[in-house]
């Protein structure tokens, strides 16, 4: 029996208020949050194809990516090397910036799945989990996360880690035809993400910058 993946979820992610660079000279951010997801997935692909049963992609985003109303998908911006030059670090935007990568990269990879897998024998799904209370936030001043969190929780939308994951699971759990959706807050539901989100022409020159960036790297 040749060797499988059944599922993969692309769940890493960091907020940091300062600018840090990978050892490729990337911004550790980007890195993190969004090639890291797409160099292991197109590293593990072949694996996810061979599986003898339905296999899946589940990408994690955020909410936080409809605060992207423009951008612009080319090595500079992938790779964040841009906004590491401006004064200040501009850390909340490159946050919203990765998710909203991470969305567009779903959509793209389920198109170009469906393009060769009629069957959808693999299937792609994004997932937001909502405002969960992890430490994701460690970096920003204490009194401002604390303020964050007691508004959420006020309004009834903040949840534990615990049930969190729920929307996560949802994703990972959904019937095995289910895919290029966006998957939020758990229960089950799905919503449409932002409209930049759905940009076919984006999407493909995230993908063409992104492959550009996963070739330079396997050849140093």
């Amino acid at each position: 029996m040749h060797p499988s993946i059944q599922l993969l979820v692309n769940n890493a992610g960091i907020l940091a208020t300062s600018p840090r660079s990978t050892s490729e000279g990337f911004d550790q951010m980007m890195a993190t949050n969004y090639i890291g997801a797409f160099c292991l997935t197109k590293v593990l692909l072949p694996l996810l194809e061979h599986s003898p049963v339905p296999s899946r992609v589940v990408n994690v985003t955020s909410f936080t990516h409809w605060n992207v109303c423009c951008m612009q998908a080319n090595k500079e911006t992938v790779s964040g090397k841009c906004f590491m030059k401006s004064k200040p670090y501009p850390y909340a935007h490159i946050y919203e910036y990765s998710k909203l990568c991470m969305l567009l990269f779903s959509y793209e990879l389920h198109r170009q799945v469906a393009l060769v897998d009629k069957s959808r024998h693999l299937s792609v799904l994004a997932v937001d989990p909502g405002a969960v209370k992890t430490n994701i936030m460690r970096e920003i001043p204490w009194c401002f996360s604390w303020m964050a969190f007691k508004v959420l929780k006020l309004l009834g939308v903040l949840q534990s880690p615990e049930n969190g994951v729920c929307s996560i699971l949802d994703a990972a759990l959904a019937p095995p035809e289910v895919s290029g959706v966006y998957f939020f807050g758990g229960n089950g539901r799905s919503m449409n993400s932002s409209l930049l989100s759905y940009d076919t022409r984006l999407a493909k020159d995230l993908w063409a910058a992104s492959c550009t960036l996963f070739e330079e790297m396997g050849n140093e």
